[in-house]
């Protein structure tokens, strides 16, 4: 009787598990399926005059006049002054997320961290960062990046196992690097309506990694809370236009070029997590969106205006080690 009792509990565990994931495929898999082929089609259908307007430019020499066009002066560029003046806030938030006791451990494999170090440390010195960049790999599946003002990145493992590429990967890194140097964080805090609002830590980290935000709106809000003020904005609004989306993008690609690697990979590391089929595991920054297929066609024109370099970096062993080990480590 006991017996039979357990069985019929496992199986009404599985039957809600089934329904579960019914309902998350039809509430957001399909859709995103849809968004994901509609993406490609306005791509499709854009890209071609796009393009031929962009070598019309080139070739007129007027492919600086576009914003953040000097990439010759990648570096010297002041994209946002005061970046030191973050790194206080920046560092108070890194105190709040690990005091909340909701933050995952950092992976316990000094190789990893190492290798992930250099790589972020190589991309800042091609970028307009002008603070230290202090870099940490998260042991959690969820597919994330983040970086807080003042200069410091958290890389979840997840994130890493997904990347196809080092270029994929490298993409994601330079694109949270550029909202540093951009200090999208502060900016969004001063236009903010509601910014007064303050959150908890642990509500932050909780939201952050384990994937317990599903709202693009809410997601950026809590972001701008794990930056030191524990305040709640809703970046959502604030960046209604896509600002500094696309300006993060433009920015993440440019570094990535000049660091010698595939400027495509961030757009093919978009690709990969759309069709990633475990969606609850993606970031909310990375989830798609009505505006995928304009964002990824901006994200080929600015590819387009960058002079093309011989032999871009796109794998590496140290890469492909360093997912080996991950995937030893993996649940």
């Amino acid at each position: 009787m006991a017996r039979d009792r357990a069985d019929l509990h496992v199986q009404v565990a599985a039957l809600e598990r089934a329904i579960q994931d019914k309902e998350t495929e039809q509430e957001h898999d399909i859709p995103a399926a849809f968004e994901i082929k509609l993406a490609k089609l306005r791509v499709v259908e854009r890209w071609p005059e796009r393009r031929e307007e962009i070598l019309r430019r080139i070739e007129a020499g007027q492919a600086r006049q576009r914003k953040h066009g000097n990439i010759d002066d990648i570096g010297y560029r002041k994209l946002a002054p005061d970046q030191q003046k973050d790194i206080e806030a920046g560092q108070q938030a890194v105190r709040q997320m690990k005091a909340s006791g909701w933050m995952p451990q950092e992976v316990q494999d000094p190789e990893v961290q190492q290798y992930v170090r250099n790589l972020a440390a190589e991309i800042a010195a091609n970028s307009d960062l002008k603070v230290p960049l202090h870099v940490s790999v998260l042991d959690s599946p969820e597919i994330n990046a983040i970086a807080l003002p003042g200069g410091f990145m958290f890389v979840t493992s997840g994130l890493i196992l997904a990347a196809e590429t080092e270029a994929e990967l490298a993409g994601v890194i330079s694109r949270e690097i550029a909202r540093v140097a951009a200090r999208h964080g502060i900016r969004a805090a001063k236009r903010s309506i509601i910014s007064k609002i303050f959150v908890p830590a642990a509500q932050v980290a909780t939201g952050l990694f384990t994937g317990g935000v599903s709202n693009a709106g809410v997601y950026y809000g809590i972001t701008y809370g794990t930056q030191g003020l524990g305040m709640l904005v809703d970046r959502a609004l604030v960046d209604a236009d896509g600002k500094f989306q696309k300006e993060a993008d433009q920015l993440g690609i440019q570094y990535a070029w000049k660091s010698g690697f595939d400027p495509r990979g961030f757009v093919a590391f978009l690709d990969s997590i759309a069709r990633d089929k475990q969606r609850s595991r993606i970031g909310s920054s990375f989830r798609t969106n009505s505006r995928l297929g304009e964002r990824v066609v901006d994200a080929f024109s600015e590819i387009q205006y960058l002079p093309p370099k011989e032999n871009y970096a796109i794998d590496s062993a140290e890469f492909r080690k360093t997912k080996e080990r991950l995937e030893r480590h993996a649940p």
